[in-house]
């Protein structure tokens, strides 16, 4: 197994065991998307933070047109001392969150798919299995497409983690790494 199957094994891992540790507020506030949102990627207790502490990452939300980015400490570098303008060299995990699964998919997998990282990671919650099937489909067409599509594929560096219930449990989680010829799903 490689360092990137590894890695996405064990962002999954970590996703589940943050969210199942953190639901009683995931579920009090999921039907508000932003203040959902902000749990998962901004505040200071948030689900991705917690992530990133666990990995042993530095995190920045809203890094660019990226939700989060997750990365070594020593791979930032600043225009100047005083600057609060830092670049981040290697993106170790570039993260993307999308509240609604059938609008927002497509450009959340362009934005990690113009990013250079050892692993891209979308998360969302299809309201039924026919809208997941659609969407594993129609992005495994659009991943397929590009130039990266086999370096993904070899790499399993393109991880896509969906409530399978909708946000209305929040403990139902799947995972699928992209390979060439289907969506690979990862055992829980």
């Amino acid at each position: 197994m490689n360092n990137a199957s590894q890695l996405a094994k064990k962002f999954f891992k970590l996703w589940t065991d943050t969210c199942a540790k953190r639901r009683r507020i995931l579920l009090r506030d999921f039907s508000n998307s932003r203040l959902f949102t902000v749990h998962v990627l901004t505040d200071e207790d948030s689900v991705i933070r917690h992530i990133a502490n666990a990995m042993k990452l530095q995190c920045y939300d809203n890094y660019y047109c990226l939700d989060a980015v997750l990365f070594d400490e020593h791979d930032v570098v600043r225009a100047s001392p005083q600057s609060t303008t830092a670049c981040v060299r290697r993106v170790r995990v570039a993260f993307e969150h999308e509240n609604d699964f059938n609008s927002g998919l497509f450009q959340e997998v362009c934005h990690l798919l113009i990013t250079d990282c050892d692993l891209r990671v979308l998360v969302s919650y299809p309201e039924n299995p026919e809208d997941l099937k659609y969407q594993l489909d129609f992005l495994h067409k659009v991943i397929k497409g590009t130039g990266r599509s086999q370096s993904i594929s070899e790499t399993s560096s393109f991880l896509f983690i969906v409530d399978t219930l909708g946000k209305t449990t929040l403990k139902k989680w799947q995972a699928f790494v992209y390979r060439s010829a289907a969506w690979k799903k990862l055992a829980a």
